[in-house]
């Protein structure tokens, strides 16, 4: 989204643009080359767990290509600039924090071979040295940016996995940036803490744009907390239903930010499914997360959403600092008895640039080598990175294989899913889950 967003802004600007997602079209690395044979300029985008393959797709161009810019932004680049362009010397330049301005002036400059110490935002070597120069102060107008440039995705190929999933064509959208809270796993490094959001109309509009224009069935709010703004969420959903745009739609918020009325907005709007980060059912590493919420909230917010007909799924961590067996069998016997829909448990890790990274390093005493955050492929699990005497990487892995199947290998949760087979994506949604759930309680082998 975030490329597509950039394509979709440079194309304004006139330029000849094209986005290739290699992840859906599944091409190794060097086969990436051919592919963007008539190319000026390549970017590319990452977080910490794919920059490595950021990188070998970069080693691949620059090997096939030395003289080709390529431009790497993301959030890991924006953490580490200088740690990364050591790490890989065929990124060129890195793109800092929100790239639509900076790259409308980086372009130019590097088509006129200007120097680029004056274009804030961006890293890059200088005497062999990395340089930076200073952050962009502008704050991006959320408003005035264009709609993502699906024309150039390969839409019609989007399989989201389940619980998503249930009409197709799908699509995703990010209607704003930023978010004030201050969970201990979470960086910001791209959007800030300060929230954005673009108004309701707007975003009512993009919907119909993906209607119309690629007949979008179903569509995926990623923004990180879509109910921040309250007043705003129930907007958009009473602008779909004004317009009459025949939509199914998910979202991801906090669970102390609903109320009944607006889940039966959303619910009437289209919304059939939210995501809730939930964490743990230890008060103890809820206060070590910084998550700020209670276990009451959680309970409260799963129950109104189930009562609205929305299902809600609840996101878990486990390994984290304080973590034991007896909590994290506490965490798996909250999430049965929430009555989740779904839930995804998932080891806790310490990604740069965050509070849990800190702590990492003042119990352990050393950084986090970058190989044991990176993924291995499109379906493997990182390796857990804490550890203590009550818990093994090992264990952590262990439990949560257990917690998957202590959670979806019930009687009663089996039950209530082969009674929804009757609604409309069920079945197929039902099939893909299932297949999910046997990688996830299978032990891979080394």
């Amino acid at each position: 989204m975030g490329l597509a967003t950039i394509a979709a802004v440079l194309e304004q600007r006139g330029y000849a643009v094209s986005v290739l997602d290699a992840n859906v079209l599944g091409l190794p690395p060097e086969a990436v080359v051919p592919r963007v044979a008539g190319a000026d300029v390549i970017g590319l985008t990452a977080t910490t767990p794919t920059v490595g393959a950021a990188m070998d797709i970069a080693r691949h161009l620059k090997q096939a290509r030395p003289e080709l810019p390529v431009i790497l932004g993301g959030a890991h680049a924006t953490l580490l600039p200088g740690e990364t362009l050591a790490q890989a010397p065929e990124i060129d330049i890195i793109v800092r924090g929100e790239g639509e301005e900076t790259v409308l002036e980086l372009l130019p400059a590097l088509e006129a071979q200007k120097p680029l110490d004056t274009i804030a935002g961006i890293s890059y070597r200088r005497n062999g040295e990395a340089f930076s120069t200073p952050p962009r102060s502008t704050v991006i107008d959320m408003d005035a940016l264009p709609f993502l440039a699906y024309h150039l995705l390969p839409w019609r190929r989007y399989r989201p996995h389940p619980p998503h999933g249930r009409a197709l064509p799908f699509a995703a959208v990010i209607t704003s940036r930023g978010c004030p809270y201050h969970c201990a796993y979470c960086s910001k490094p791209v959007f800030g803490r300060k929230f954005r959001a673009q108004r309701p109309e707007r975003v009512v509009d993009e919907v119909a744009n993906l209607q119309d224009k690629f007949g979008i069935r179903e569509i995926a709010f990623y923004d990180d907390v879509f109910t921040l703004d309250q007043k705003r969420a129930g907007a958009i959903a009473d602008g779909i239903i004004k317009r009459g745009l025949k939509v199914l739609w998910t979202c991801e918020t906090r669970v102390n930010l609903v109320d009944p009325e607006l889940l039966r907005r959303m619910k009437q709007s289209g919304c059939y499914g939210i995501a809730y980060g939930i964490e743990s059912a230890s008060p103890e590493i809820l206060r070590v997360l910084s998550k700020d919420i209670t276990l009451e909230q959680a309970g409260a917010a799963v129950r109104m959403t189930r009562e609205a007909g929305i299902q809600a799924t609840g996101y878990f961590m486990i390994g984290s600092p304080g973590e034991s067996v007896a909590t994290i069998k506490k965490t798996i016997r909250f999430a049965r008895d929430l009555k989740l829909d779904f839930a995804q448990f998932a080891a806790t890790l310490p990604f740069p640039g965050t509070e849990l990274y800190k702590i990492y390093r003042q119990s352990a005493g050393r950084d986090i080598p970058w190989e044991s955050l990176l993924y291995s492929g499109a379906d493997e699990q990182i390796t857990p990175v804490f550890e203590s005497a009550q818990l093994s990487r090992d264990d952590i892995k262990y439990w949560i294989r257990r917690a998957y199947r202590e959670f979806y290998l019930r009687p009663a949760y089996i039950w209530k899913r082969l009674r929804r087979l009757g609604y409309r994506g069920e079945l197929r949604n039902n099939l893909e889950g299932f297949f999910m759930l046997l990688k996830s309680i299978v032990p891979a082998r080394r």
